[in-house]
């Protein structure tokens, strides 16, 4: 029981809930998998930094083997890698005594946050997870409990992805996902199932924006 990992499934059956209620629960299902790697006794500088860390928040992402649409990543990467500390961030602001220097924590993280948004706009190097083949072979890791490396990087596709609607997506590393087997569904897969539509919590922040232009 104690492995069993919250799904957007589990998510889906909770169709009375506030909107707010069900971006939180999106969130937390991430978060709670995330937290596992920045418990591991690391700097947070470190966790921004390493070259795994990237690629391991895209795994702890995913709830099923099957892809994302384009827009589902973008909103994924917009709503929910950016934001990853600005709960932190928040803490740090309001924890801050006025007239009080900026602490340390506080500006590497509004530092990292800067450098990433920016990297989005210009063209921020991903695993693909628009790609079948790479959804399934992280799915399978993630699956499995197994402990991702630097070896493991060189088989997952990398595109180079944008917030700007213009931008040409273009593949960056191709992978051994499809040489690996990974072009048929797994054994368990649900050959009819859909990847996460992450854009909802776009819609979301959609919907409270108009709440609050009417209340105002």
């Amino acid at each position: 029981m104690g492995n069993r990992r919250i799904t957007k499934k589990a998510i889906k059956g909770k169709e009375n809930l506030h909107p707010s209620s069900r971006k939180a629960a999106q969130l937390t299902r991430v978060n709670l998998r995330v937290d596992k790697l920045k418990g591991q006794a690391k700097a947070r500088k470190d966790y921004s930094d390493a070259k795994l860390q990237r690629p391991l928040f895209f795994l702890h992402s995913l709830s099923s083997p099957h892809p994302l649409s384009i827009e589902s990543l973008k909103a994924l990467i917009s709503e929910v890698y950016l934001a990853r500390f600005d709960q932190r961030i928040e803490e740090l602001i309001s924890e801050r005594r006025p007239g009080r220097p900026k602490p340390k924590e506080l500006l590497e993280l509004e530092e990292i946050k800067k450098r990433e948004t920016k990297e989005f706009e210009t063209g921020m190097e991903v695993p693909d997870l628009t790609h079948s083949p790479t959804c399934r072979l992280l799915y399978s890791w993630l699956n499995s409990d197994t402990s991702m490396n630097l070896s493991h990087i060189d088989l997952l596709r990398y595109i180079r992805i944008s917030s700007i609607p213009e931008y040409k997506i273009i593949i960056t590393k191709k992978g051994k996902g499809e040489e690996m087997g990974m072009n048929v569904p797994l054994l368990d897969e649900d050959i009819n199932g859909k990847g996460d539509d992450w854009t909802e919590l776009i819609k979301e922040k959609e919907r409270e924006k108009k709440d609050m232009e009417v209340e105002s």
